[in-house]
């Protein structure tokens, strides 16, 4: 499993989910997407996209595993669908959680436009931007799956921004958790068991069944205090 944080965040900030989520048993490591002085997130979604495929690539070396699980926070839902989408990501990713991520951009981020330059990814997000057109929901490829997590009492990220179009399309689904905002979406003790439940209640499309490696493997929450940019190490074979 792969956690990717949002906009002017680090690795630290989903420190606390992936030590609930060790705890039922996952193996979260995370990802380094650079940006402002070195470490908060702030490039073009598309730079950051292949960022996030060579961190795959690495992990399916290390750990021997096809495909994995992404889970996003707020852009970082949007990094992960732009590597499926456009930098053949559906090959390695079975399932994609994405937490209070603009699927239809907030109105918040057309103040975008007076960051624009300094960061680009603001105006990125804005509702009807080029790059979320270009992310569709009905090009989302049918062999990964996509959930998307909202809460009602997100000022960032309001349902109406996160929500995907299901209709007709088995592998979208929505969720919404009627409590915390949108940094509670990482911090909620109670957010890793609703993965968990989401992750484990559907079986994987039929196209990736035969690539799914077995089992989860266990982390130690100490592992993330101790080395906050790869959560965990492992050497066994898994579902990352």
């Amino acid at each position: 499993m792969l956690l990717v944080h949002g906009f002017l965040a680090t690795p630290r900030v989903v420190g606390r989910l992936a030590s609930g989520l060790s705890r039922l048993g996952y193996c979260p490591h995370g990802v380094d997407l650079g940006g402002l002085f070195g470490r908060f997130n702030a490039r073009p979604v598309e730079e950051l996209a292949g960022v996030l495929a060579d961190r795959v690539e690495q992990l399916a070396r290390d750990h021997r595993c096809e495909r994995i699980d992404l889970v996003g926070h707020s852009e970082g839902g949007l990094i992960g669908r732009y590597y499926i989408q456009k930098l053949d990501g559906a090959r390695r990713v079975r399932h994609l959680v994405t937490l209070g991520t603009p699927h239809r951009g907030p109105p918040l981020a057309y103040s975008g436009n007076l960051l624009r330059p300094v960061v680009a990814s603001p105006r990125q997000m804005a509702p009807g931007s080029p790059l979320l057109r270009d992310l569709a929901d009905d090009s989302f490829p049918a062999s990964v799956r996509l959930t998307s997590i909202y809460s009602p009492r997100d000022a960032i990220c309001p349902p109406l921004s996160c929500r995907l179009e299901t209709r007709g399309a088995p592998h979208l689904k929505n969720v919404e958790v009627m409590r915390g905002g949108h940094l509670d979406l990482l911090f909620s003790v109670g957010i890793p068991s609703i993965i968990y439940r989401i992750l484990g209640s559907v079986e994987p499309p039929v196209s990736a069944r035969r690539q799914l490696t077995p089992g989860r493997l266990v982390s130690s929450a100490d592992d993330y205090e101790q080395h906050p940019a790869p959560f965990a190490r492992a050497s066994e074979r898994a579902v990352a």
